[in-house]
């Protein structure tokens, strides 16, 4: 999957953002947890 062009610095840094927040909510989130819900936004921003 080609990214480029198709996401811009403020929505990866917006990505980035929630996933930090989501790792401090959640007491237990594992690493597989973790890159879903960043791979979740990535095709948010990719299907706009």
């Amino acid at each position: 999957m080609n990214l480029y062009g198709k996401i811009t610095e403020q929505n990866f840094q917006e990505i980035l953002e929630n996933a930090y927040k989501k790792g401090q909510e959640t007491e237990n989130i594992s690493v597989q947890e973790l890159i879903e819900v960043i791979k979740q936004q990535f095709m948010s921003y990719t299907t706009k």
